[in-house]
């Protein structure tokens, strides 16, 4: 009986970050992420899910909306929630600034919002997507960047 339940408990504590994860991604399409949320329960709530700020799927509900948002890496690592390059989205001002070291100084759609180094500089731009439950899906984009050595990233555009 000991060996059934620390087996039982072992495959629960495996599974659980398994599941975590794949929500996350990787997803090495749009297909196939939404074939995953037409599976998963979201307790009845009305159900969007974007990739680069554009509705891939949705599925009727009630109660609060759940939306989700992805991105397509740059990297060519697939479609997950985070991708950690300035090529890539970010669903939060935080994890588009996260990207950079302490003393880059970082302007928030032009306005400061990290002041650092004056000689090492990141424009954050908020992007609009499709329509969601809750009004456009934000993101946020690196629209420039200068870390003082290379020549100036010229940026990305809103997707």
């Amino acid at each position: 009986m000991k060996q059934f339940l620390s087996g039982l408990v072992l495959s629960v504590a495996v599974a659980t970050p398994a599941l975590a994860q794949q929500q996350d991604g990787p997803f090495s399409s749009t297909a196939e992420l939404a074939s995953y949320w037409a599976t998963q329960s979201t307790s009845g709530a009305l159900t969007q899910i974007y990739v680069n700020g554009h509705k891939i799927y949705q599925r009727s509900g009630f109660g609060p909306a759940f939306v989700k948002q992805y991105f397509n890496c740059a990297d060519g690592s697939g479609i997950n929630a985070t991708c950690n390059s300035i090529f890539d989205g970010y669903t939060t001002v935080s994890g588009a600034v996260g990207t950079f070291s302490t003393g880059f100084t970082v302007y928030l759609d032009g306005a400061p919002y990290r002041n650092a180094s004056p000689y090492y500089y990141a424009n954050i731009k908020t992007c609009y997507g499709d329509a969601s439950f809750y009004g456009a899906v934000k993101y946020y984009i690196v629209e420039s960047m200068y870390d003082g050595f290379s020549p100036p990233y010229p940026g990305n555009s809103c997707f």
